[in-house]
């Protein structure tokens, strides 16, 4: 239990600590790309990372998942070093012919959705990403099944450094949405380097490729995929809806509010993907004691979310402003929905791993799969009538049915923690919190 908490600990502060010393910068530097390109431009923006992020699930197929659980359980088996050395050579491969694939469908969407050659030349451009992806994937698995965020960490730090100083040159440049992408293309490239060269310090080398194993690997990868999939879906599927009927101007404010959703996210994201491997081995070396940190993660995530809800709620117009300027104030609005789904952000990731170290990951992709059933639907009978106030409603919406599958999946496990604990105190004390915030909110943010 001491090794595993002192793994954990080590993995998150390190994680969140150079995330967050970083971010204050990449912080800062969203704010002045959002003031400087204007709604319509960043909306543009907000549009091509959006169809990455939504066609990621092609160049992933869930390998990532797949790969970190096998090679947690591995890393101490007699063999494991030379199977593992056998996965990331075969996932790398297997993610470059993904790559030219997933290039070729997004640009072929792009157009048949009515895009302008300009924006289908921006999104094949900005899927380059996934031949650097193929990589940076693959090593990515192999340090997080060793437990090493703490490298991961040092080459995301060194990325946004990267990414951050290209993409202001771009914009002061005037070289706008092509500078941008270009900036992050350079940034990728650096921490694929990082963290390739770390892997092999773990004397893992990149071999010849087995297509031998390629059916077996993708066939074990169809739920993580299908996950990986969901995600995207869920998280982005709005933004293509918004574009398409009501233009530039609202992609841009609603992105706008949902960076900062994100930015919270950060947090949950360092905490579950430190849980994730340590768990796995844990769940087979002392299953007795799950309970307990299953209790305590649910706590000490809610500790942060439900405090940073209710204030985000509360001062959402005035945040916005402060942030962006007035010229984004309808965003404002949009994030006093959108900041009711970090919550359950946080619990769905948790809850999900849970599932998934239970080998019980086609459960997930059900219950995702369920959930993008609903944030389609809704999106195409919300989204052109009532825009970026009804694709908040949805987002929320959509986590909402995904944590209640995920609490249906594993009550046999919950209903014995303490939910009084877990929930119900740090509720109170976001409330507490609210109130007082709803005295001082006239005095300056």
């Amino acid at each position: 239990m001491k090794h595993f908490s002192r793994t954990v600990a080590r993995n998150t502060i390190i994680g969140v600590a150079s995330q967050l010393a970083i971010k204050v910068i990449s912080f800062i530097f969203t704010i002045l790309m959002v003031r400087n390109l204007g709604a319509e431009s960043y909306g543009q923006y907000s549009l091509v990372i959006a169809f990455g992020l939504i066609f990621a699930f092609i160049g992933d197929l869930g390998l990532y998942t797949y790969v970190v659980r096998e090679i947690a359980n591995m890393r101490d088996k007699p063999e494991g070093h030379r199977q593992i050395e056998k996965l990331y050579t075969n996932n790398v491969w297997i993610r470059l012919v993904l790559a030219l694939l997933t290039i070729s469908l997004m640009m072929l969407t792009a157009w048949l959705i009515g895009q302008s050659p300009v924006m289908v030349i921006a999104i094949g451009f900005s899927g380059l990403s996934f031949f650097i992806w193929a990589f940076m994937g693959a090593s990515q698995a192999v340090l997080s099944g060793y437990e090493r965020l703490d490298l991961i960490a040092r080459g995301g730090v060194i990325y946004q450094l990267t990414f951050v100083g290209l993409g202001a040159i771009a914009l002061l440049s005037g070289t706008g949405l092509f500078g941008l992408l270009s900036a992050n293309l350079v940034g990728l490239t650096v921490m694929a380097y990082l963290w390739q060269r770390s892997v092999n310090k773990l004397n893992i080398k990149l071999r010849g490729p087995d297509p031998k194993l390629w059916s077996s690997m993708l066939v074990a990868c169809i739920p993580f995929g299908f996950i990986t999939f969901a995600q995207g879906i869920s998280y982005r599927f709005d933004s293509v809806l918004l574009n398409v009927f009501r233009g530039d101007a609202e992609t841009g404010y609603y992105n706008a509010a949902y960076t900062l959703i994100f930015a919270i996210v950060l947090i949950s994201n360092m905490f579950n993907g430190s849980m994730y491997p340590s768990l796995t081995r844990h769940s087979s070396n002392a299953p007795a004691e799950l309970s307990s940190i299953y209790e305590r993660s649910i706590r000490y995530l809610m500790l942060i979310a439900l405090p940073v809800t209710v204030g985000t709620c509360i001062l959402a117009d005035q945040i916005i402003e402060f942030l962006y300027e007035q010229k984004y104030q309808p965003a404002g609005s949009a994030l006093q929905i959108l900041v009711l789904v970090v919550p359950l952000m946080f619990a769905s990731e948790f809850l999900s791993y849970l599932v998934i170290i239970s080998g019980k990951e086609k459960r997930v992709a059900r219950a995702l799969l369920i959930g993008i059933g609903f944030n389609v639907s809704l999106n195409f009978i919300l989204v052109p009538t009532f825009g970026l106030m009804g694709a908040a409603t949805v987002t929320v919406i959509t986590e909402a049915i995904l944590v209640s599958q995920y609490i249906f999946l594993l009550w046999p496990i919950l209903r014995s923690l303490n939910w009084v604990h877990m929930v119900l105190r740090p509720l109170l004390i976001a409330v507490l919190m609210g109130i007082l915030i709803l005295v001082l909110r006239t005095l300056p943010l």
